[in-house]
């Protein structure tokens, strides 16, 4: 099995080669044999929160392979009335991105609001910047929020922030994932969505020589990612020289324990 907790529904980035519906995205995880998909809305993500969240509830009565995450936005407040989707059949938790929606994780006027979110989800995704100079969602800054609410399990996109050198780009920085190892939040998982895990090798295995293979799960930012690329990712995990055990944890276990042991993910 492999379960697949980052992805999107919609166009990300407004970008034609980008965009994928739920028949479409259904079609892709066939292509690529991943038997589950977790979307956020990419019209959530850059338009309008309340309009994707209800292209995602749309969506998950009419397809089979997706589950889905409800986005909410400090700067809209009123997408906080949305939480209650998630008592919506299939959905898995709340997605925040604190790049795209331009607010600071830290910032006094925004607590409040994600301390509500958390306190009301079970889980939660949440961006981290993945390009220098991008500090709205540095993994530092959202450990912060995991930290308070160590009830809740949270999900840090991107290898907790891994990004290529500008000078030189075959030097991948594990900064921000290493400043998350060293905190050892029990509920902050890391996903793999990021092209570097497959780009170049040894990025894979580094990774989990930092943060161990117990609370990493398996993301591929689809349809960021498509099917080729899904499958590299797959099969960068697989040909990992650690335990068949680990590898499982990876790609379906953690992500089944993130929902309880569920086995409608």
């Amino acid at each position: 099995m492999v379960i697949d907790v980052h992805g999107h529904l919609g166009r990300i980035n407004q970008a034609p080669f980008w965009a994928a519906d739920g028949p479409q995205l259904d079609a892709y995880l066939d292509e690529a044999e991943i038997d589950s998909l977790w979307v956020s809305s990419a019209r959530s993500l850059m338009y309008d929160v309340r309009e994707g969240n209800a292209e995602v509830i749309a969506a998950l009565k009419t397809t089979q392979k997706l589950r889905g995450y409800i986005v909410v936005n400090p700067v809209c407040p009123e997408s906080k009335d949305d939480l209650a989707l998630l008592d919506s059949e299939k959905v898995v938790g709340v997605k925040i991105h604190p790049d795209y929606h331009g607010y600071d994780a830290l910032s006094p006027s925004v607590r409040p609001f994600l301390d509500e979110v958390a306190e009301r989800a079970n889980l939660i995704l949440t961006h981290i910047s993945c390009m220098p100079g991008t500090a709205f969602s540095e993994g530092g800054k959202l450990l912060e929020l995991a930290a308070r609410h160590p009830q809740t399990n949270f999900i840090f996109a991107h290898l907790g922030g891994i990004f290529q050198n500008g000078l030189y780009p075959y030097f991948p920085n594990f900064e921000g994932l290493e400043k998350i190892a060293a905190r050892n939040l029990r509920n902050v998982y890391v996903d793999t969505a990021h092209h570097l895990m497959y780009v170049y090798p040894g990025v894979m295995e580094r990774v989990v020589e930092i943060y161990g293979a117990d609370r990493l799960v398996f993301g591929t930012d689809m349809p960021l990612q498509g099917p080729m690329q899904a499958r590299f990712a797959i099969e960068t995990i697989r040909a990992l020289k650690i335990p068949e055990e680990d590898k499982e944890r990876i790609l379906h276990g953690n992500a089944e324990r993130l929902l309880g042991g569920r086995k409608d993910v």
